[in-house]
């Protein structure tokens, strides 16, 4: 038995028409047309208009929408889109086989086998953006739409392509919601909304983000051609023509957005080129520096040499003799491993500590029943893993892997009310998630016991701001009965400042927390730029970041 025919679906009113000449010619130049069906959609096109169309592409059968018989806000002179999920409900409901719907100002590259093997072997193809959903979504919408709060840093899908197997009902379901949730004018364009709400497309990603995340729906992981220095080669997007642009100029116009769009992906990636391989550039952006005092003794810096910077400091006692143990990032190699220094000797040689060959950062130290443990963050590798020391302060084995298939930042762990809790800070899930949230977890035994999952986790808290918002600036301590935790605040950028919070409720069940003043003798914290800060008796510790 063969594969049913493709359909591809278009729409434009008399402002797009145009844009599908060159549409429609490229479509047929690259074998979109080749046993597929085309339906084009008049959502206000002049006679004249859809006369040439017709004209130029015999092949095209046209339908046309109602609005009369639709809620007031779908004309597409309101810019609010609901009429897409109309359409695209429309010839999903009556169709027996892959739908493809097409923005009107989209260009055909290649062949689309690749992206009909995609929907047929699982149901729905979208294309990445560049920004989280939660920036391009209100949240009350993603509340309301039931998009969990930990998906919110999930990179945004796109809707200028939509491939959807018709035969699957998950995926009917799907766009059956979505042109219904389109109705409501308040969830596809809230009246009080978000700077870059996306309508259409803001709804589509709440309804998918659940599913998305939860592995429960696959997308291709091909970026589209906006604000990406490597995207598909399937099509050129937002390819827009004024509707007396000449039709002999096409040419013209795609040679246009061809060349610049090489030239914005060109910046793009050697924007990702200085990030990743110029030390110079990554030097002059960022810098972090540790201070530390002891008592009402002066401030003191730890300088890091050339090519080096250190962070996120952590203070441990062993013989008698404090120590720091911090990340120690090498600019030329671009990424950091875990380095100690004994504070008797601030300015001395550091030891080497801990490279597992990933990005290496916040070595949180813990004693247990006579041992050193060391919880550092290696989200690159996708574990949060427990280290023991073996040999002070150089020799560590991994003693087990806590968290599987994670990328978990700033992890710490405490002793509350009989319980062992580890606080760490989770990245949104799928490539490129943005946002992190807060995650709990508990055990009855910190080394070796079963860590559970918090339900705090499923609410996503804490998913505010890119920067990590509330992710942790130190460990979790005791002041006057109260316990308090170092945050990060990095609402415009990350590494702005920290604040405290402090925990009212902390139970298997239930957690609470809410803004807490500065604690006495820990006023640094205050400081711009100071992202970390930790305590060990009368001897305080901090990093600050210099350049933002």
């Amino acid at each position: 038995m063969t594969d049913p025919h493709p359909l591809y679906v278009t729409g434009a009113d008399a402002r797009y028409a145009r844009c599908l000449h060159q549409l429609f010619g490229a479509a047929h130049r690259k074998g979109w047309t080749r046993d597929a069906q085309w339906v084009v959609y008049d959502l206000g096109m002049t006679l004249a208009q859809r006369t040439s169309l017709t004209e130029h592409f015999p092949w095209l059968r046209w339908e046309t929408l109602d609005f009369e018989t639709l809620p007031p806000h779908y004309p597409p002179h309101h810019g609010n889109y609901a009429w897409k999920p109309e359409v695209i409900w429309r010839e999903v409901a009556a169709a027996q086989g892959p739908v493809i719907w097409m923005d009107s100002a989209n260009i055909p590259l290649t062949r689309p086998d690749a992206m009909l093997a995609h929907v047929r072997d699982n149901g729905l193809y979208l294309l990445r953006g560049q920004a989280p959903i939660q920036e391009r979504c209100n949240p009350e919408v993603l509340d309301r739409l039931g998009a969990p709060r930990w998906t919110w840093g999930m990179r945004e899908c796109v809707t200028g392509i939509v491939g959807l197997d018709a035969t699957a009902p998950r995926i009917r379901a799907l766009v059956e919601d979505w042109a219904n949730h389109a109705r409501d004018l308040e969830t596809i364009r809230p009246t009080q909304r978000i700077e870059r709400h996306m309508n259409d497309q803001a709804v589509m990603n709440a309804l998918i983000a659940g599913p998305v995340c939860r592995g429960e729906i696959v997308l291709p992981e091909e970026d589209v051609d906006i604000s990406s220095g490597r995207p598909t080669r399937l099509l050129s997007t937002r390819n827009k023509l004024k509707p007396d642009f000449p039709l002999w100029a096409g040419f013209l116009a795609r040679a246009y957005y061809r060349l610049h769009k090489r030239i914005d992906q060109f910046l793009y990636r050697l924007d990702d080129f200085h990030l990743d391989h110029n030390p110079f550039w990554r030097m002059y952006k960022e810098e972090f520096i540790l201070h530390y005092k002891t008592g009402d003794g002066p401030t003191q810096t730890i300088k890091a040499p050339f090519g080096h910077y250190y962070a996120d400091p952590f203070l441990i006692e062993e013989n008698g003799i404090l120590w720091a143990f911090f990340e120690d990032l090498n600019y030329f190699d671009d990424r950091a491993a875990l380095s100690a220094l004994p504070l008797i000797d601030p300015q001395g040689r550091t030891i080497p500590v801990l490279d597992p060959g990933v990005h290496t950062s916040f070595p949180f130290l813990f004693r247990h029943e006579g041992e050193l443990y060391m919880l550092p963050e290696t989200g690159k590798n996708g574990r949060l893993e427990l280290w023991r020391c073996s040999h002070f302060p150089a020799e560590w084995q991994r003693h087990r892997v806590i968290l599987w298939d994670v990328n978990a930042a700033d992890s710490v762990l405490f002793e509350h009310d009989g319980r062992f809790w580890l606080l760490t800070s989770l990245e949104s899930p799928c490539p490129g998630g943005m946002y992190r949230y807060l995650a709990i977890f508990h055990s009855d035994d910190p080394v070796n016991g079963d860590w559970i999952a918090h339900p705090i986790n499923e609410k996503g808290h804490d998913v505010t701001a890119r920067g990590g918002t509330g992710r942790n600036a130190g460990g979790v301590f005791r002041h006057e009965g109260r316990l308090l935790r170092a945050v990060q605040d990095s609402t415009a950028y990350y590494g702005e400042g920290m604040a405290f919070r402090e925990i009212v409720t902390l139970t298997p069940e239930a957690f609470e927390e809410r803004p807490a003043e500065t604690p006495p003798g820990l006023e640094m914290s205050e400081g711009e730029g100071v992202h970390h800060l930790t305590r060990l008796g009368d001897t305080i510790i901090w990093d600050q970041r210099t350049r933002h």
